[in-house]
């Protein structure tokens, strides 16, 4: 009885301690994650250059409309590219939808799709898509080289390209207009230039596309 009441009490003192080791690594964890850098879009290394004209192409949209990417205008102008058939397309559409709206003065946003019609009709209902520009059909994809998905491109009022990448989350998403501001391909590139800047001991940090 004594050697079970000893054995209980050195569980006992075993799992305050876990506890107390739990708790220490979660504000750790929560240390770390307060100074890391937000994560930027993946560039992936292919197609037209950031800071370079981005290509210009005319392609219908849903209502057989046509939309034109990459030409100069007033306004900026995001391309999202999705698939029905993308769980993480869908999931990133209220952001889209939030961008749309709150930026809808100086920024113009295109989803671009390609595949079954009534799939893509579907995902309109569905998100209630039905006043966005959406162009379904293969010719931006393939000229702005996307492979995978979802995937972002940013171009500004003068048709340039001003940042793009593979985007899963809404975090992602905003490092598009971040890397915009900083002149920067993607934010990592700006982190990584302005390290390096600082390593050298200079004042104003340079990166290049």
């Amino acid at each position: 009885m004594e050697a079970l009441i000893v054995s209980n009490i050195l569980l006992w003192a075993l799992l305050i301690a876990l506890a107390f080791a739990v708790m220490g690594l979660v504000r750790q964890i929560g240390v770390l994650h307060s100074r890391l850098a937000p994560a930027g879009a993946l560039m992936v290394d292919k197609g037209v250059a950031v800071n370079e004209p981005a290509p210009q192409v005319t392609a219908a949209d849903r209502n057989g409309r046509p939309v034109n990417f990459g030409y100069a205008s007033g306004k900026a102008q995001l391309l999202f590219f999705l698939s029905p058939t993308c769980p993480i397309c869908k999931s990133l559409l209220p952001a889209i939808k939030s961008i749309a709206k709150q930026q809808a003065d100086r920024l113009d946003v295109v989803y671009v799709s390609d595949g079954d019609m009534d799939a893509q009709q579907a995902l309109i209902r569905e998100h209630k898509l039905e006043d966005a520009t959406y162009v379904v059909g293969p010719e931006v994809g393939m000229t702005y080289q996307i492979g995978k998905l979802p995937y972002a491109a940013l171009i500004d009022q003068n048709g340039i390209l001003r940042s793009k990448g593979l985007v899963n989350s809404r975090e992602h998403l905003d490092s598009l207009f971040e890397a915009e501001h900083l002149g920067s391909a993607t934010l990592q590139q700006y982190l990584h230039g302005h390290a390096h800047a600082h390593d050298h001991g200079h004042d104003t940090p340079h990166s290049h596309a």
